[in-house]
Parts: C-alpha cells; structure tokens; sequence
C-alpha cells in the first residue's frame, strides 16, 4: 500500500476511533512522526467536524419534534402519553441509589473535565463531541481544551506504543 494511502487510513480511522490509531499505524508499518502526525490532525479535525455537526443535529431534532408530532399516528401518540404517565408515577416512588446512578452521580461531579479526558480513549470522539456540545456549549474554551487532550493523549499512546516494549503487540 502506497505511504498516502496508509496515513490518509490512519487519519480516517483517528476521526472515529482514536485509541485503536497508534495500533493500527504500528502494523501499518508508519514511522513514529507520521503516525502521530496523522493520528493528532485525524483526532482533532474529526473532534471539530462532529462538535460543530452535533450543533446542527441538536437544532433540528428541537424543530422536528413538533412536525413528526403532527404526522404520528393517534395510536402512538396514546401510547406514548400512557408511558409518560407511568414513567412519572415511577419518579414519585422513593428513588434506590444503585451502582449505575452512584457513578453517574460522580460523572456529573466531574462535568465537563471528565468528558474531555475521556473523550480520545474511553469515548469515541464523535461521541465525545456530541456530549460536549449539547451540554458544556455555553463554556469557554471546551474545544481548545479538548484539542489540548487530543494531542497529548495522541503523544502519550503513540509513545506507548512504539517505546515500550511491554505495550507494543
């Protein structure tokens, strides 16, 4: 496979998949410098892309509901509104602390700094930039920090990757 082509790949896959890059750029046979390179502009431009996509998608699904409301059939707009009704009546009861919500608890705690540093490794990026944009919007410098976390992060698994014998497949 001609040189482009493997880091226009490991580009593409970076955009969506940023952890599994520095891997797949390794087998690919990359150099440490071109892998990082295409793997820190994958990350960040395809952060970019989706955080300012995700903007339009939220919009549209806010001016859409009323319009798919006006098409539904009557049938399922019943059914929707009886499980409204059930779910309300279940938010009434007395609420258990399960697992689930102790740890959404301390995600909310942590906010938006949990989503940018999860965001490249846990998180995909699209996911990530989605979260990000539909709740931190209003913040200052959620994408410049977020670009920070993907290019550190980038740095640190493309150093892993290649200069640690134990991390290396």
């Amino acid at each position: 496979m001609p040189e482009f082509l493997k880091i226009l790949s490991v580009f593409m896959m970076a955009t969506v998949k940023y952890f599994y890059a520095p891997l797949f750029a390794y087998f690919s046979g990359l150099g440490f410098w071109e892998s990082m390179t295409a793997m820190v502009t994958g990350g960040v431009s395809g952060f970019l892309f989706f955080y300012y996509i995700s903007h339009f998608i939220v919009i549209s699904a806010k001016y859409m509901k009323p319009t798919a409301r006006k098409i539904m059939p009557e049938s399922w707009l019943q059914k929707y509104r009886s499980k409204k009704e059930r779910r309300n009546l279940k938010k009434k009861q007395a609420k258990k602390f399960t697992r689930r919500n102790r740890m959404l608890i301390r995600m909310r705690k942590a906010g938006m700094w949990a989503v940018i540093l999860t965001t490249p490794v846990l998180l995909s990026i699209p996911l990530g930039a989605f979260l990000l944009r539909k709740y931190y919007h209003p913040r200052r410098g959620v994408v410049i920090f977020t670009a920070f976390v993907i290019i550190f992060e980038g740095a640190l698994l493309c150093y892993l990757v290649w200069n640690v014998p134990s991390v290396r497949p």
